[in-house]
């Protein structure tokens, strides 16, 4: 059975030459260019991971997906299309990996039952490597044909809180959605970090991401995607801040902040998301808030009503093939 390549923003030329333009020059990182034409959806790395913080292991991952040596922005929604396709089919690919030197392959934020996934199983049959589901996650979304229909399936304090209480939040004052041009990404990076540092105590983005950030968005308007940078002002203050992009009929949510406790009864956050939420079902397009939970409960469950699950394999060969049998066992 074939099944269907989903898009991925994450998997588009712009996020994965940022990513290498990034951190590809790291001395901790070689690159492998399967294709040997450089096209970024080509190209794997090795490093080296620390297995249990103690012992280096030789680790492929896909560019433009960062494993525990790099903290760089989460990418969800991967597919090993592009690499396979540059050695000719799922059979080439096995034997030119078969042939590199690593010892673990990382392969993160697969779709589950989808192609990706597939071709993963597949390796298991044709070389004698073990397969692991190492994290399996919940992706929450909302697909609504109207607004109006969305809004009246929700059970009454979810309605209140993401749209309801607009009226209330009103009562303070002046609100404005206030989008920030391409050119200010950068300060908008860092007053999303002061807003992370308020609520988590550390900022969202290390000055490596927020560089490789800035780089995507200059370069996603050119493969069809749209980024929205977007304040939530009161009276000229701004008390939340998001971070959407948009592409291929989905509008998806990286980040975002906001002052928590400010008013009673009134979420920041939520009201933001709602305005969101009605932009994106009016424009025709569904909202992914990701995989992920929120830090007092999982809001996404409650005002989602579509769920993807995202595995992540790990696939391990000689001697690290046998410790992971014997440790997951």
């Amino acid at each position: 059975m074939h099944l269907q390549v989903l898009p991925s923003p994450f998997r588009t030329d712009a996020w994965v030459q940022a990513w290498l333009d990034t951190w590809g020059r790291d001395s901790k990182i070689e690159l492998i260019d399967l294709g040997g034409s450089k096209k970024p959806q080509e190209i794997l790395y090795r490093t080296k991971c620390k297995l249990k913080n103690f012992l280096p292991v030789n680790t492929l991952a896909l560019a433009g997906v960062g494993v525990t040596s790099f903290n760089t922005p989460r990418s969800e929604y991967n597919n090993m299309d592009s690499i396979v396709a540059a050695v000719g089919g799922l059979t080439e690919f096995v034997s030119v990996l078969g042939s590199m030197k690593w010892a673990q392959f990382s392969v993160s934020d697969l779709r589950e039952r989808g192609h990706s996934e597939q071709q993963i199983h597949s390796l298991q049959s044709k070389k004698d490597w073990r397969i692991s589901l190492v994290k399996s996650e919940q992706a929450y979304s909302i697909g609504a044909d109207r607004f109006d229909q969305y809004r009246a399936s929700l059970g009454a304090n979810t309605r209140a809180t993401y749209f309801s209480r607009r009226a209330r939040l009103a009562e303070y004052g002046v609100i404005e959605l206030r989008s920030i041009e391409e050119f200010n990404a950068h300060s908008f990076f860092e007053t999303l970090n002061r807003f992370h540092v308020l609520r988590w105590g550390v900022p969202c983005y290390s000055n490596f991401s927020i560089a490789f950030l800035c780089n995507f968005i200059e370069r996603f308007k050119d493969e069809g995607g749209n980024v929205i940078l977007q304040t939530l002002n009161l009276n000229g203050e701004t008390v939340s801040i998001l971070f959407d992009i948009e592409f291929e009929g989905v509008r998806y949510n990286l980040q975002s902040g906001y002052l928590e406790n400010k008013f009673h009864k009134i979420a920041l956050g939520s009201i933001h998301f709602g305005y969101a939420i009605e932009a994106a079902i009016e424009s025709g397009l569904s909202y992914d808030f990701m995989a992920g939970v929120g830090k007092n409960s999982n809001y996404k469950e409650r005002v989602a009503n579509q769920v993807t699950v995202l595995n992540s394999y790990m696939i391990t060969r000689g001697a690290l093939k046998t410790l992971y049998t014997l440790y997951r066992k």
